[in-house]
């Protein structure tokens, strides 16, 4: 082989790794989501094995599964269905609590105007009506609405 031949071999792998490397961060940026979760799972099932002196070819005896297998869980790079879930409770005589639905946050509130009085005081009151449009939304922890915002109304003078 010449030089200029191992020159373009190189070059081939050189750019068959950037093109896999490319496909990964596709893969990983699609699928973050059930990533974190892998990982997450992966990091308390990791604590709890430590916890209680839990080798990993233990695990893989216990769930009758392969050692490589149980690697892959606990590095977050094997799809968890239900029945990997069973295993590992069976195995470890643990309870691996269900899913859970959440509401999430409204993300786009609606949009309410609001008429406002500004008052500014230098040298003299001026006073002036003003229409803003001001965000509203609800908060998990405080129910913010119309009418409990009013009790919160206070004019200049009050305060």
């Amino acid at each position: 082989m010449t030089t200029k031949e191992n020159g373009n071999s190189l070059n081939k792998h050189v750019s068959g790794t950037a093109q896999q490397w490319k496909e990964q961060a596709r893969n990983y940026k699609k699928n973050r989501k059930q990533i974190r979760r892998a990982q997450k799972f992966a990091i308390e099932l990791m604590g709890y094995m430590d916890e209680q002196g839990i080798k990993q070819k233990e695990l893989a005896v216990l769930m009758d599964v392969s050692p490589q297998q149980v690697n892959k869980i606990l590095r977050a790079k094997a799809n968890l269905t239900f029945d990997t879930l069973d295993k590992i409770e069976e195995a470890l005589k643990v309870e691996i609590t269900s899913p859970q639905i959440k509401a999430k946050p409204i993300e786009d509130s609606p949009v309410i105007i609001n008429r406002m009085k500004v008052v500014h005081i230098k040298g003299k009151d001026i006073q002036e009506d003003m229409v803003s449009l001001m965000t509203v939304s609800k908060d998990a922890e405080l129910e913010t609405t119309i009418e409990t915002m009013e009790s919160y109304g206070y004019t200049a003078a009050q305060i």
